[in-house]
């Protein structure tokens, strides 16, 4: 009994301890940039997507205006992949808010293998105080 306890022990070690690690595992955070001009950026909802790489969304958070800083509005469930909704709204007086290229977000992903991720990003809506469409411009970047 004891040498059959002995061999069951040594399979089980062997198939947790004895696995390889993932190969070539990155995780990269991808800074998110709304600019607004010189009209102060109130809310925004954009698309982030990752296209030519396996990748896995592992975080989301805020960005450096005060406004934004918690992270934005996202679907847990929809994140599990490489495409991702945000979107953020603030009430505060117009001269609360930034104008401006401001970071929004900062996404956390996870790829596999050698290929560097290519990003997509579309901004779907921006606005001001009162809720008017604004022209604003969206770009992210992988912090070094």
């Amino acid at each position: 009994m004891k040498g059959w306890l002995a061999i069951l022990f040594c399979a089980l070690t062997i198939s947790v301890f004895g696995q390889q690690p993932a190969a070539n595992v990155h995780f990269r955070a991808i800074d998110i940039y709304v600019d607004s001009g010189k009209i102060p950026l109130a809310a925004y909802q954009l698309e982030f997507s990752v296209t030519n790489v396996p990748t896995q969304i592992v975080g989301i958070e805020g960005g450096s205006a005060k406004v934004f800083h918690e992270p934005p509005f996202y679907d847990p469930k929809a994140m599990q992949g490489e495409r991702v909704i945000i979107a953020a709204f603030s009430t505060e007086a117009p001269e609360q808010l930034p104008s401006g290229k401001t970071r929004v977000a900062t996404i956390h992903i996870m790829t596999t293998g050698d290929v560097r991720p290519k990003f997509e990003l579309k901004l779907r809506a921006a606005a001001d105080t009162t809720g008017k469409r604004i022209s604003a411009t969206a770009v992210c970047g992988e912090k070094p």
